[in-house]
This record gives C-alpha cells, sequence and structure tokens, in this order.
C-alpha cells in the first residue's frame, strides 16, 4: 500500500512540475517574463534541469530580472552537473567570454566538448573553430573537420561554412584521420541503437505479469517527466555569445 501511495504522489508531482514548466515557456512566448521568471525558479530549486537551464537563460538576458552572469553561472552549472547538454554549452560560452567567471578558454572547450559529446550542435560547432585555431585546446584540423561534420549532419549552415573552408586547407592526411573518426563514432551509433532494439524486445517478449510485478516490486525507480520543450525559453528574443570567426591558416602540407 505504502508503494502505491508513493507512486501516485510522485506521478501526481510530476504532471504538476510538467504543468508548470509549460507554464513559464508560454510565458516566454508571450514575453511575460516575470511569470516565466516565478515558474521556472519555483522548479529550479526543486533541482528540475530544464528549468534550471531556462532559469539561467532569462538571467543572463535580464528578461524579467536585472542581468547578472554570475546567478546565470549558478543555475547552468546546476544542470550541467546533471549532464544536460545545453547547460554545458551555456557554461562553455561564459568561460569563453569570461562572463560571471574568470575568462578561461580551455575550461570553455572542456564544457563544449561534454555538450558535444553528447550531440548540441552549437556546442559541436564551436568546439570545431577552437580545434582549428588552437584555442583552448591543441590546434588539431581533423578533429576540426570531425565536430564540424556532426554539426553539419544537424543542419548547421555555419558548421557547413566552416567544413568548406577548412577542408581547403587540409592535407590529405588529415582528411582521412577525420573521416576514419567519424566512421568509427557511426559504428559506435550504429551498435547502441542496435543494443537499444534488441533491448526493447527482450523487454516485450516478456509475459505482461511478470513486467507488472517489476513495476510493483521497484516504484522507486519511476521517475519525473521532463518536457520536450525545455530549450524553448532559450530560443526566444536572443543573440548567441559566439567566438569569432576562424581566421584562414596557410595550408599544410
Amino acid at each position: 500500500m505504502k508503494s502505491l501511495i508513493f507512486s501516485f504522489l510522485l506521478l501526481v508531482f510530476s504532471v504538476q512540475a510538467l504543468a508548470d514548466l509549460e507554464a513559464g515557456v508560454d510565458a516566454v512566448a508571450r514575453r511575460d517574463y516575470a511569470t516565466a521568471l516565478k515558474e521556472f525558479k519555483l522548479l529550479a530549486q526543486e533541482g528540475d534541469v530544464a528549468a534550471q537551464v531556462n532559469l539561467g537563460n532569462l538571467i543572463m538576458k535580464g528578461l524579467g530580472v536585472k542581468q547578472n552572469y554570475v546567478e546565470a553561472e549558478r543555475w547552468y552549472r546546476n544542470a550541467a552537473e546533471q549532464n544536460e547538454r545545453m547547460a554545458q554549452s551555456k557554461l562553455g560560452i561564459l568561460y569563453y567570454h569570461g562572463l560571471g567567471v574568470l575568462k578561461d578558454t580551455a575550461e570553455a572547450a572542456r564544457w563544449f566538448e561534454k555538450a558535444a559529446r553528447q550531440g548540441e550542435p552549437s556546442a559541436q560547432a564551436i568546439l570545431a573553430t577552437m580545434y582549428a585555431q588552437g584555442e583552448g585546446v591543441k590546434p588539431d584540423l581533423a578533429q576540426a573537420y570531425y565536430w564540424y561534420t556532426l554539426a553539419m549532419e544537424q543542419g548547421s549552415e555555419e558548421a557547413r561554412r566552416g567544413r568548406d573552408s577548412l577542408a581547403e586547407e587540409m592535407t590529405p592526411g588529415q582528411t582521412d584521420e577525420a573521416l576514419k573518426r567519424l566512421a568509427e563514432t557511426r559504428r559506435d551509433l550504429e551498435r547502441k541503437e542496435d543494443a537499444q532494439v534488441d533491448g526493447t524486445a527482450a523487454a516485450a517478449s516478456q509475459p505482461a505479469a511478470s513486467l507488472a510485478e517489476e513495476k510493483t516490486a521497484q516504484p522507486e525507480s519511476a521517475t519525473p517527466l521532463r518536457s520536450a520543450h525545455k530549450h524553448k525559453a532559450a530560443k526566444s528574443g536572443k543573440k548567441k555569445h559566439k567566438p569569432a570567426a576562424r581566421k584562414r591558416r596557410r595550408k599544410h602540407h
């Protein structure tokens, strides 16, 4: 009985949290930033990563509240340490420009890479530029080409232009190395997808009674719902801070 009550309360909390998050997103859409700030802050204080990112966005841009990079960094870090990729990318931006923190391009690259490895295209494109320029990382044109390609495949025109320009400066050996790394990444992705399909098929083959028993036995494994719109607030009327465009290098031989 206690397990059933716990599960019910958790579900109620999850639905309410989702509703509050959506209310904040809707408030941003109609530019009611004071309401958005209130909704996001309540959830952010309870540990909701989507709310933490959106709250950081409002504070970083000074929407509904006085602009405060130090406070924005605090909320981004809370979410980034929970492995939220957009928050990791935002921390990279703050460290790159020295906003609310000491300027540290190596630390910026570290956070951009965390986000890039989770598939965040803007972080992939910026990290590529940093590898091409040797900014915060050791210069590596093959790695720059690698990250530009991954961002480009997600629709980044900036990454496409960067890769096209970079390709003119690379040696055949550097291009081959980049393509090798891309092939390895794609094979790893295919293996993960195959494993997920196998896991889904195995779960579907279990008797319904068995699955019901597992859910009843472990109600504490349930997790709160997260909104698919968790980054919407980040897209509302903002300009992005990005590193300067990559300078042309002499061709390597």
